[in-house]
């Protein structure tokens, strides 16, 4: 009896010892190898292959193991990709969904793995993230609206005049709620001429809208797209009915987007557009990478409360209890001729810092 008592006591103990020794070793792994990839919903648009290239800067950057998913808009594909990432073990999964709703259900396996999860972009409705860095897409439809306002007034006297606003897809959550936010601001002023016309935020299709819109309307005063990449057909319409003007030239169409990209900067510094509300690909990445590395990972919540950090130019946001968890909602921002030339804007850095061309 006392042998097998000994033996006993020292298996537990061994058995202790083993547990120990798997949980450190599990977390070495973790620290040695963090792998922590990225599940991305397109590579189409500049703005998602620089997300991209934030989080893998980051993850690489605290010594992880980094590899990313592209879904091209395949709702489905995007879930099938999440499901092979997690037989991976990751320490951490960051994503871009395609659908807030349909990733919950993949969102509650990985909950059910206790593997952190930082959302970026596109919130989920439900489910338990880490964390979620975001903007918000309704409030930034408000802003370039309220711009393009401001300016009808400084012309005209009082806000009228005609606005074009060349609306992306409804089925993405950011194109549709930019165009909720643009038209209740705009349906306020009823002596402006709101005319919204749907592009899919395909180029070829802001071309041939704004083209269409300004032989109906040659008296066109503004025009607005809710991303810089496309924008780029209005830019062609307007160069080829010849109203590309400078800001203070006669005829100058007042033009407003949404987003930041090097293309906006450009056109703003060059004198074309009047500005742009931006959000902020790189700080989504490195915010997630940061807050999943230094508190999710090691088994802590993120906390609420101010974060600040220098580096971006808008450098203030807040840290919520959002309906999935910690969020931060990075403050819409607007860049015109008096900040355009900031080095701290995305579009600089992404363009000539890291050297990412935009195409």
């Amino acid at each position: 009896m006392k042998h097998n008592h000994q033996s006993t006591r020292r298996q537990i103990v061994l058995g202790s010892l083993a547990l120990g020794a798997m949980a450190t070793t599990r977390w070495a792994s973790a620290q040695q190898k963090l792998l922590i990839p990225f599940s991305n919903k397109s590579l189409d648009y500049y703005f998602f292959v620089i997300e991209e290239a934030a989080v893998k800067r980051a993850v690489e950057a605290n010594q992880g193991s980094f590899q990313a998913t592209n879904a091209s808009f395949d709702n489905t594909r995007q879930l099938e990709q999440w499901q092979s990432l997690m037989l991976s073990r990751p320490a951490a999964l960051v994503s871009d969904p395609i659908d807030s709703q349909a990733i919950v259900s993949a969102l509650r396996r990985y909950n059910q793995q206790k593997i952190p999860v930082a959302i970026i972009d596109t919130p989920a409705e439900s489910g338990n993230v880490a964390i979620t860095v975001s903007f918000d897409n309704r409030l930034g439809g408000v802003m370039a609206a309220r711009e393009i306002i401001n300016r009808l007034i400084k012309k005209h006297g009082s806000p009228k005049g005609k606005v074009l606003n060349c609306y992306g897809a409804l089925a993405s959550v950011a194109w549709r709620q930019r165009k909720e936010g643009m038209d209740a601001e705009f349906a306020k002023y009823p002596g402006i001429t709101y005319i919204a016309r749907p592009t899919e935020g395909k180029l070829d299709q802001m071309l041939s809208v704004t083209l269409a819109t300004l032989s109906e309307h040659p008296d066109l005063d503004a025009v607005h797209a809710p991303s810089d990449s496309p924008a780029r057909g209005i830019a062609t319409a307007l160069q080829q009915k010849n109203r590309w003007k400078k800001v203070d030239e006669k005829d100058h169409v007042i033009f407003v987007t949404i987003d930041g990209e090097p293309v906006a900067l450009r056109w703003i510094q060059d004198g074309y557009m009047d500005a742009c509300v931006s959000q902020d690909p790189i700080a989504y990445g490195e915010v997630a990478v940061e807050m999943l590395v230094k508190y999710s990972i090691a088994g802590k919540e993120v906390p609420i409360g101010p974060y600040e950090n220098k580096k971006y130019f808008w450098e203030k946001g807040l840290i919520v209890k959002g309906q999935t968890g910690p969020t931060l909602i990075i403050p819409p921002f607007v860049i015109d001729r008096s900040n355009a030339a900031d080095q701290r804007h995305w579009g600089y850095v992404a363009e000539k810092v890291w050297g990412i061309a935009y195409t």
